[in-house]
């Protein structure tokens, strides 16, 4: 499989002199427009960097859901409201639907 987006060219991307710090002197700032979708992760992400991300790239795994039954794939929100014994009641109570 071969990528079709080219890799981030960081030849101009020097060490910092401190540890755990890049070294972005010299570099223009990243032009972003803001993000107005969450991702299924819960995460706002710019549509540039979306963009950018290379899903046919052997590293990513595109389809990390492959294979798993719906029940699997559902998002489950704890209800903060709730005491834990309610919690278990409801989620037991909804196991019988």
């Amino acid at each position: 499989m071969s990528s079709t987006k080219a890799t981030v060219d960081t030849t101009d991307i020097k060490p910092s002199q401190i540890p755990s710090v890049s070294d972005t002197a010299g570099l223009t700032e990243d032009t972003l427009t803001p993000a107005t979708k969450v991702d299924a992760s819960g995460a706002f992400i710019e549509p540039e960097i979306v963009d950018r991300i290379d899903v046919d790239h052997p590293a990513v795994d595109n389809n990390p859901r492959k294979g798993q039954p719906k029940i699997a794939n559902q998002i489950d929100f704890n209800d903060p409201h709730l005491t834990s014994e309610e919690a278990v009641e409801k989620n037991l109570a909804n196991q019988g639907e």
